[in-house]
């Protein structure tokens, strides 16, 4: 509400300065106008962070509940990986929208078999180099139809490109094997020039070298089968 009457008297202000006969009067009043404005808008700013601060606070406190050591939050608070160093188990926490349960997916260690990151859908770093994730197939609801596929690149033609950074995860679980965690999704072309990107990338290859490093770990334990006896 004060944002709100701030710019409010702002464009009182200049229309107003339509009705003065001095310059002297008009000149104040503009500028008294402009003030307001540059103020309501410093105002909405500084509301804006005080909010984003807030959501992060409370997600943070929601996620305390699940036990553990490191953890890597989305900007939008809506997904996040946590690592237990104690229990030997990663997390991957996600939900739809603010105020909403997580749902939690908990998987340990010795079950991680590969991980990935992707950066609009391109595969920037892979570990282990061949794997499930390195060919062609794709999981639940990424599957799609050529024809589907063909439709799509027409519309992302026609539309301001967007990306997104996320991790691919496969599991030993013959129920879900491939796991998504999205970083940054829908952010514009620019925003990869931005400091916040280049620090938003770093997060995510620092996670990718502890995945890389859980899964090493147990790589040599498991005994692949080469022929039938």
């Amino acid at each position: 509400m004060k944002i709100f009457i701030i710019y409010l008297l702002s464009a009182i202000y200049f229309f107003l300065s339509f009705s003065m006969d001095h310059i002297r009067s008009i000149g104040f009043y503009l500028i008294v106008s402009v003030a307001l404005f540059f103020w309501g808008t410093w105002e909405w700013k500084r509301r804006s962070e005080e909010i984003i601060a807030e959501n992060r606070r409370n997600t943070e406190e929601v996620l305390e509940e699940i036990p553990h050591t490191q953890m890597l939050l989305s900007p939008n608070n809506l997904n996040a990986l946590l690592i237990n160093e104690v229990t030997n188990i990663l997390y991957i926490a996600r939900r739809e929208e603010l105020g909403s349960d997580f749902e939690i997916k908990d998987i340990p260690f010795n079950k991680i078999l590969e991980a990935a990151l992707l950066e609009d859908g391109e595969t920037v770093s892979m570990f282990p180099k061949e794997g499930i994730l390195s060919s062609r197939i794709k999981s639940g609801d990424e599957k799609e139809t050529d024809e589907e596929e063909d439709e799509e690149d027409e519309e992302d033609d026609e539309e301001e490109f967007e990306f997104s950074l996320c991790f691919k995860i496969v599991s030993d679980d013959l129920t879900e094997p491939i796991h998504s965690f999205t970083y940054l999704e829908d952010y514009k072309e620019d925003y990869k020039e931005s400091e916040q990107y280049e620090e938003a990338m770093g997060a995510c290859n620092q996670w990718f070298q502890k995945l890389s490093i859980i899964i090493r770990r147990y790589q040599y334990d498991r005994v692949m089968v080469n022929r039938w006896s």
